[in-house]
C-alpha cells in the first residue's frame, strides 16, 4: 500500500534464491531425510522475505540483520524495495538504487515495486507511450544490478488512492501494463512480472485489471490485519480467507491461469498485537508452499506500525520469529 515510509524512504534516498544443494557422494542418492531438510529449508527462507527500513547505508544490512533473527541462510530471502516514488524525473534520479543493493551484496535477489504511473499522469499516456524513457532508465538500472528480479508493476491498482486505480480504466491499465513488461524484456529475460492487487473488494473488482497469462509470472496479494469486527477466527474467515479478493479466491485464480502466488507485503499492526493473524498467514503458507513463489513481510511503519522485530507487537513477534526461523 501506499504509506508515508515511502515517501520517507524516497527523501532518504535522495540525501543519502536460495538454492538449497544437497550433493550426492560417490553416487549415492542422498536420504530422503537429507532430502526432506533441504526442501523445508528453502521453503523457509522463501516465506521469509521482507521490505525493511533503510538503515545507516541501504536495506541490504538491515535484511542481513533480518536474516540473522531468523536464522537464515545469508543472501537467502528476497529483498523487497520501491523504485522511484512520486515524480517522473524520479525514475532517473534514483536509478543508483538497484546499484546499491549491488555493491552491498551481489547474491541478493529483489523484488521491484515500480509505479506504473505518477500522481496527474492518465494510464493512457503511458499504454501510448509517452514516459517510454522513464520506464527504460528503471529496467536498464534494475537489469544491470538484478538480472533475475522481480518486477511488482502496478500493484494494488483496485484501491482508490493508487496513482494507477484502473476502475474505469482497465483497458488502459492492461496495456500500460504489458507495454512496460515489453520494455523490461527488451533489458533481462532473466525477470519475473508479479500482478498484484490488495486484498478483498476494495474499490473495484481485481480481476477486471488482469494484464494476461503472458505477461504475468505470479499472482500477488498484499494481506494487513485490518480492525474488523468480530473475533479474530471470524475475522480471519470473513475478511481474509473467504473474502472476494481474498486468499482462496488469489489461490484459484492463480490456479486457473497456471501461475504461482506470492505475498509482496503482509504483516500485523493495524489492529494491534494479533498472533492469531501471524499463525494463520503462517499455515495459510505452508499449507499452499508448492503454489507460493515467495512471501515478504512488511517490516517498517507507514500509515500503521507493522514492523515486528522491535518489541512493539511481543506476542506476534516472539510466534513470527518461532515460525519463520530455519
Amino acid at each position: 500500500m501506499f504509506r508515508t515510509e515511502r515517501a520517507r524512504a524516497a527523501r532518504a534516498l535522495l540525501y543519502p534464491a536460495i538454492g538449497a544443494a544437497v550433493l550426492a557422494l560417490g553416487g549415492t542418492a542422498p536420504a530422503h531425510g537429507a532430502n526432506d531438510a533441504a526442501r523445508n529449508a528453502s521453503n523457509s527462507a522463501k516465506l521469509a522475505g521482507a521490505f525493511v527500513n533503510w538503515g545507516p547505508d541501504g536495506r541490504e544490512r538491515m535484511l542481513q540483520a533480518w536474516e540473522k533473527w531468523l536464522n537464515q541462510t545469508p543472501s537467502s530471502v528476497l529483498g523487497v524495495d520501491f523504485y522511484a516514488q512520486s515524480t517522473w524525473e524520479d525514475f532517473f534520479k534514483l536509478s543508483w538504487v538497484p546499484g546499491m543493493w549491488n555493491k552491498l551484496n551481489p547474491a541478493r535477489n529483489v523484488v521491484w515495486s515500480v509505479p506504473l504511473t505518477v500522481k496527474g499522469t492518465p494510464l493512457a499516456e503511458i499504454a501510448n507511450g509517452l514516459h517510454d524513457a522513464e520506464f527504460e532508465a528503471a529496467a536498464k538500472a534494475i537489469a544491470e544490478a538484478q538480472p533475475k528480479a522481480i518486477i511488482r508493476l502496478g500493484w494494488e491498482m483496485n484501491l482508490v488512492d493508487s496513482p494507477w486505480f484502473a476502475k474505469g480504466q482497465e483497458t488502459d491499465y492492461i496495456a500500460a501494463f504489458r507495454r512496460v513488461v515489453g520494455i523490461f524484456r527488451r533489458h533481462s529475460d532473466g525477470f519475473k512480472y508479479d500482478w498484484c492487487p490488495g486484498w478483498g473488494p476494495q474499490e473495484l473488482a481485481a480481476d477486471l485489471a488482469y494484464p494476461g497469462d503472458d505477461v504475468v509470472d505470479y499472482i500477488g496479494l498484499d494481506v494487513y490485519d485490518f480492525k474488523y469486527q468480530g473475533s479474530p477466527q471470524e475475522r480471519w474467515d470473513a475478511y481474509y480467507l473467504k473474502a472476494p479478493f481474498g486468499l482462496q479466491w488469489q489461490r484459484d485464480f492463480a490456479a486457473r491461469h497456471g501461475k504461482r502466488m506470492s505475498y509482496p507485503e503482509w504483516g500485523v499492526g493495524q489492529f494491534g498485537d494479533n498472533p492469531f493473524f501471524i499463525q494463520q498467514m503462517h499455515d495459510w503458507f505452508r499449507n499452499n508452499q508448492d503454489g507460493i513463489a515467495y512471501a515478504a513481510y512488511f517490516d517498517v511503519d507507514g500509515l500503521w506500525p507493522t514492523q515486528i522485530d522491535n518489541n512493539r507487537f511481543p506476542k506476534s513477534q516472539k510466534l513470527f520469529r518461532k515460525l519463520f526461523r530455519r
